[in-house]
């Protein structure tokens, strides 16, 4: 097959995408309310006094996790050959994380409605029934962790294509298990960063990839090799 414009635009795109998409999660954490102790009426409390902050941060956690969740779920066209199962199967749970992650950042724009209601009362009590809410809430926990198994199996996918080494599969591990174990003031940053490393990564081994591997052609792309500009 021959090396076309598109192909060089699609790899671009990924690759931006791949590095774009985590930093824009990370800088979402500069934005998120300060915690408030004294229970959930002083975080509502918080949050009603700078509402544009959970606004702010809900869009870059929104607009953050649809570029790096797409832009993982538009690297197996290099996965032609070895590894493309694994990475087909991984983008497919991308799309699926996509709508948790979105979802979850909406619960903070629905904070930013009910914080701004005149009515503090009615909006505490709107904001403690979202938070009590388990049903939703494990739905999107499952979306969202569908998402981040896909993330694994690109990753493992670009490893039998010895297109990366093991270490970005170490990175994406850690971050997942930092979001999960880590105080919560932390966990979210430590995941971001971790991810933002990973994928950064990924994206300049992809960047460096020879067009034969993007094209299928089962090379070793971790040996030397020319790489022609596009």
């Amino acid at each position: 097959m021959n090396w076309t414009s598109t192909d060089g635009v699609r790899r671009y795109v990924v690759v931006t995408g791949l590095m774009a998409g985590p930093a824009l999660l990370v800088a979402s954490n500069a934005f998120i309310v300060p915690d408030a102790p004294g229970g959930m009426r002083a975080e509502f409390a918080a949050m009603a006094a700078q509402p544009w902050l959970l606004l702010v941060q809900s869009l870059l956690e929104a607009l953050g996790f649809t570029i790096a969740m797409a832009s993982f779920a538009g690297v197996p066209h290099a996965l032609r050959g070895r590894g493309g199962a694994l990475g087909t199967w991984g983008a497919a749970l991308c799309i699926v994380g996509i709508l948790g992650f979105v979802l979850s950042a909406a619960g903070g724009l629905f904070l930013y409605v009910v914080a701004r209601m005149p009515d503090a009362g009615a909006g505490f009590a709107a904001g403690a029934a979202l938070n009590a809410d388990a049903v939703t809430g494990n739905i999107v926990m499952i979306l969202m962790l569908a998402g981040e198994v896909g993330v694994c199996l690109i990753v493992i996918g670009l490893m039998r294509a010895r297109l990366i080494s093991f270490w970005p599969l170490v990175i994406v591990l850690a971050g997942i298990v930092a979001d999960y174990v880590l105080p919560s003031i932390f966990s979210g940053l430590v995941a971001d960063v971790l991810l933002l490393a990973a994928s950064t990564w990924v994206g300049i081994r992809l960047a460096k990839a020879p067009r034969a591997a993007w094209l299928g052609d089962p090379v070793d792309a971790r040996r030397p090799q020319p790489v022609a500009a596009g």
